[in-house]
């Protein structure tokens, strides 16, 4: 397979015709080169597109759970027969590294098999009353859902959206990432032939426009929005006006716990992928690293020399360990992040610059950076910088690690390094996130709630409970038909 020249929005089992003209240049975040052409939809091909999924769901939402259990077994099929390429787009469009773009790809595969399972097992309940009466529990498809999603990890979140809405009964209208659309274009291209016409569809849009149009449109039952605070606050302000249901999954400042009693070697490569991954552009990325005093110089040091030994180069080379930031204005955003730390008077102990050279002069690269000597009141510890800029603070003991890790305005992640048990479950239960890993990092599984606590966000995700996000909750109230004494 190879890109399309030209994408238009997927609309009712096809990419329809070139539509405003509006064309943006989806450009490789690697070398600047160009990787395909993007037509922007307008409001018109919104209201097409609302009306396209509409018409769907009049068949959809009848269809039976088993039905639609093997439809999402379906897709996963697919994915799993081009589960190279996916992966490779993914490793072009957003510049994550092939070797944990090929992970991803695996677990969105078991994503959509989970939901096809969860949903074969979610029972109606039957509620007898002591009058005789009857209660049915129905759930019942909400109708048509939105799902907005970023470009740091488009496939893996699409997974945790789509997969639930679509078992639950639901049409959806995916709104990618205008700088990362690629591996949504290229599977709604390959489903076309696995889900029915309407039932899932791709509105291109970039700019205010069309995505204000989209979160204020009648049409839409339900929006599930993943990326920054900023702008989900604004989605949550519009929906809530509209009294429209919405899931949130914003952003992260997550603080990562190591203890002197830790596995200090399995510790250190989990603080690495904890802020490394995809070039620190995770929203749970533990990007604050608190080191217990008695080990916080000897842990410093090797995990400076494991940074400044990484491999920074072409994501789609398998040698290369970290690729670039997805695009110049995210790269400048993080080397300013990086003069911010510096005049804040942390202490830059590794990276720092921008990385170019040996055909890295049109790409976006960070080198992996960290800061020493840090205070949580410092911005580099308290805002989202999205990069490969990791803060590291000193502590005492449980107390003030617990008080520093909780004093964000953030509680998407954690993490707890110990082999004490009582002290991972004092610590575990005393941090203030949606989810709170103890000598592990990162790992999400289907059947993990997944979401935040404070700013981080509304809802949970990749456990069976996002259904009950997608669907309506009908008590349908059965009286025996029997005479009763007049009442009025």
């Amino acid at each position: 397979m190879e890109f399309l020249k030209l994408y238009t929005s997927f609309i009712n089992g096809n990419f329809i015709p070139k539509d405003t003209g509006k064309i943006y240049r989806d450009c490789s975040p690697t070398d600047g080169s160009l990787l395909a052409e993007l037509d922007f939809a307008d409001k018109k091909t919104l209201d097409f597109t609302v009306d396209s999924a509409r018409a769907a769901f009049k068949t959809w939402g009848k269809t039976t759970k088993e039905y639609r259990s093997g439809i999402l077994n379906k897709m996963a099929d697919v994915m799993e027969e081009n589960k190279e390429y996916l992966a490779l787009v993914e490793a072009k469009d957003v510049g994550k590294p092939l070797g944990e773009a090929i992970l991803q790809m695996e677990l969105c595969i078991s994503e959509y098999r989970y939901f096809a399972s969860a949903i074969l097992s979610q029972d109606e309940t039957m509620v007898v009353h002591d009058t005789g009466s009857l209660s049915a529990v129905l759930r019942e498809p909400l109708g048509v859902v939105g799902l907005i999603l970023p470009w740091n990890a488009p496939g893996m979140l699409l997974s945790w959206k789509a997969a639930p809405a679509l078992a639950a009964g639901n049409c959806v209208i995916v709104k990618p990432a205008s700088a990362a659309p690629l591996i949504i274009l290229e599977l709604a291209r390959l489903w076309a032939d696995v889900i029915p016409a309407g039932v899932f569809n791709v509105l291109l849009a970039g700019g205010r426009d069309t995505g204000e149009a989209m979160i204020n449109h009648s049409g839409i039952d339900k929006f599930s929005f993943t990326g920054s605070t900023e702008v989900g606050r604004h989605v949550g302000e519009v929906t809530g006006r509209n009294i429209v249901p919405c899931t949130l999954e914003l952003g992260g400042k997550s603080a990562n716990i190591v203890f002197e009693d830790a596995n200090l070697d399995r510790a250190l490569q989990y603080a690495m992928l904890a802020i490394l991954s995809t070039q620190g552009e995770v929203c749970v990325g533990g990007s604050r690293l608190l080191l217990q005093e008695s080990i916080h110089d000897e842990f410093l040091d090797k995990l400076c020399k494991k940074f400044e030994a990484l491999r920074v180069g072409d994501p789609t080379d398998p040698s290369m360990q970290i690729g670039p930031m997805i695009n110049e204005k995210q790269m400048n955003r993080v080397l300013d992040y990086i003069e911010i730390g510096k005049a804040e008077g942390a202490r830059l102990v590794c990276g720092g610059y921008r990385v170019t050279g040996e055909g890295r002069e049109k790409g976006y690269f960070i080198a992996p950076t960290i800061f020493a000597d840090v205070k949580n009141s410092m911005r580099i510890a308290k805002e989202e910088i999205f990069g490969p800029v990791l803060s590291v603070i000193k502590f005492k003991d449980e107390e003030e690690a617990i008080n520093i890790a909780n004093d964000s305005d953030y509680g998407l992640g954690a993490g707890v390094w110990t082999s004490n048990l009582s002290r991972a479950l004092r610590v575990g239960r005393g941090l203030e996130a949606g989810t709170v890993w103890v000598n592990d990092y990162l790992t999400s599984t289907p059947g993990n709630p997944f979401g935040g606590y404070k700013q981080s966000g509304i809802g949970r995700e990749i456990h069976k409970m996002a259904l009950d996000n997608y669907t309506n909750i009908k008590n349908l109230y059965l009286c025996p038909d029997e005479d009763i004494p007049e009442l009025f």
